[in-house]
């Protein structure tokens, strides 16, 4: 109520000038009105009344008319007043925010260099590589390696776990660094070379893996969730467990992969080749396996209700029936049956 009171003071300040000269013409219209009643009924000189009102009415709505175009234009330098300030406001906040991202990278850039200054230290004076499983120095090099993780961004994460592949602490044979738990979750490590990496308990949720070589890799247990490994080489790879719920592998190299127990719900493996590949008891629901290449892999237990396997290859799979695929499987139309049947 406050606040619209002071609106209106406010508008009468503004328009002092013109109310006051539409107050006055209207106090000398009323006078002349009532002059006229009294003195001459309803004629002056003869005027009639209504020829004075004739005459009246043109000051009055000039004097309206301005004061209505007076409104307009102060209506509008307001809006253009508003908009300007609007505008001076977005641009303020979009350097502002350009000026934060800037800090923000520099943060990151300067973390990743830090982390990897630290860790050639660690590996070219207290010979991080010949330490023991059990010595301080590989804790220390785990903690340091998680704790950068959390800040950075998806491509300086990629340049970490290069970083480790490329120097040998992550090799899956004589790993020095356990990676389970590390975030790499939405790293862009498109066409990364990672064959024999000890990639475990990572977190990989969302990571951009297409095209990379994953060879004969270790990811059992590492959560691939809506990652994109399609066209990766995942030929041995080990993913023993690994969720890889709505995982893209399209035409992903997947032959003799370890897949027992994996969760691939709704994943997408069109056309891609899971030869001989280990899918026991692996969690097929809704996949997309059409066109894909299946022979000889191992389904025993793998449930593959709602999938679809149109046009795939399933000859000499080993652990299910033709029956079983039939009764489970969304759609096998065009595919080869293990028997080595084609169903139609």
């Amino acid at each position: 109520m406050r606040a619209g009171l002071r609106s209106w003071r406010q508008k009468i300040k503004q328009h002092r000038v013109t109310i006051l000269v539409v107050a006055f013409i209207l106090v000398v219209a009323i006078a002349l009105i009532i002059v006229e009643v009294k003195s001459y009924g309803t004629g002056f000189a003869g005027k009639t009344l209504w020829d004075w009102l004739q005459l009246l009415v043109v000051p009055i709505i000039l004097a309206i008319g301005g004061f209505w175009l007076n409104q307009l234009q102060k209506s509008r330098e307001e809006r253009t007043t508003e908009q300007r300030a609007e505008n001076e406001r977005k641009v303020a906040e979009q350097h502002a925010q350009t000026e934060l991202d800037i800090a923000k990278d520099n943060q990151r850039e300067a973390a990743l260099q830090e982390y990897i200054n630290k860790m050639s230290e660690l590996l070219l004076d207290r010979n991080l590589r010949e330490s023991t499983e059990d010595a301080e120095i590989r804790i220390i090099a785990r903690v340091r390696t998680l704790t950068v993780l959390r800040g950075l961004d998806a491509f300086r994460k990629a340049n970490v776990l290069q970083f480790l592949h490329e120097t040998g602490l992550i090799d899956k044979n004589k790993r020095i660094i356990d990676l389970s738990g590390a975030d790499f979750s939405g790293a862009h490590l498109f066409g990364t070379e990672l064959s024999g990496a000890d990639l475990s308990g990572t977190r990989l949720f969302g990571a951009n893996l297409s095209m990379a070589n994953l060879f004969d890799a270790n990811l059992s247990a590492a959560n691939l969730m809506m990652a994109d490994l399609s066209d990766a080489n995942l030929n041995g790879a080990k993913l023993t467990s690994a969720p890889l719920l709505k995982a893209d592998l399209t035409r992903a190299t997947l032959k003799g992969a370890k897949l027992s127990g994996a969760t691939l719900l709704e994943a997408n493996l069109s056309m891609t080749n899971l030869s001989t590949a280990n899918l026991s008891g692996a969690h097929l629901k809704g996949a997309y396996l059409d066109q894909a290449n299946l022979s000889g892999a191992y389904l025993k237990g793998a449930i593959l209700s709602g999938a679809v396997l149109l046009e795939a290859n399933l000859k000499g799979a080993i652990g299910i029936t033709n029956e079983e695929l039939e009764k489970q499987a969304k759609s096998l139309k065009g595919a080869t049956m293990p028997d080595g049947s084609k169903h139609p």
